[in-house]
């Protein structure tokens, strides 16, 4: 409250108290806003539930059309990104350079990775797993051998439209039961195994 000096009608001075309008005191401001963050945050979570309904169904329809297993020459596509598995060869080595471990053999995996969307896509030799009677591991052996080391696949970034091959080599156990295990980042969390024999 202010105070305000007036002149009354029998020529006295008089301090008269003034009272603010009800919409200028402070509390009323911070009702106010209080308010308006209840309000506001019940109309976010509204939107934000709706949308989050909608990513659900988007995801579920995008992942119940992405297989938990595909088999060699087989495409799995998703978000516009296609792979397969186009051969497999196992090789006992030639020489001292390319020698496996005791027991073991190189697993050569050949793969083809298309951009069928319309942004960029990254791919990434270490996104795929070599999995040997459940034990899995990086496709990181490197060869002299030119037949399989000439076409190794490496990492980069697909334009729209354009395919990438390249082999992924490996080793393991003869005669244990393999998978490639495939997981990019943008998979939402999903593997995808392709039995390689």
């Amino acid at each position: 409250m202010s105070k305000k000096t007036i002149t009354g009608e029998d020529g006295k001075t008089y301090n008269v108290k003034e009272k603010k309008a009800w919409y200028k005191k402070w509390w009323v401001w911070i009702i106010a806003i209080v308010l308006i963050i209840i309000i506001g945050g019940a109309l976010g979570s509204g939107n934000d539930s709706s949308s989050n309904n909608n990513s659900s169904a988007t995801k579920s329809s995008s992942k119940s059309s992405l297989k938990k297993s595909y088999k060699v020459g087989e495409s799995a596509t998703y978000k516009g990104y296609s792979f397969k598995v186009n051969s497999v060869k196992y090789w006992d080595g030639d020489n001292d350079m390319d020698t496996p471990k005791s027991g073991n053999e190189f697993v050569i995996v050949n793969v083809t990775i298309t951009n069928k969307g319309d942004e960029k896509q990254d791919y990434n030799s270490y996104d795929f797993k070599l999995n040997s009677d459940g034990n899995s591991t990086d496709f990181d052996e490197i060869l002299t051998n030119d037949e399989y080391s000439k076409d190794v696949l490496d990492s980069g970034t697909l334009d729209k439209g354009a395919t990438v091959s390249g082999n992924l080599i490996g080793q393991a156990k003869k005669d244990s039961k393999l998978k490639l295990e495939y997981k990019p980042s943008f998979f939402d969390d999903k593997t995808i195994d392709v039995p390689l024999n």
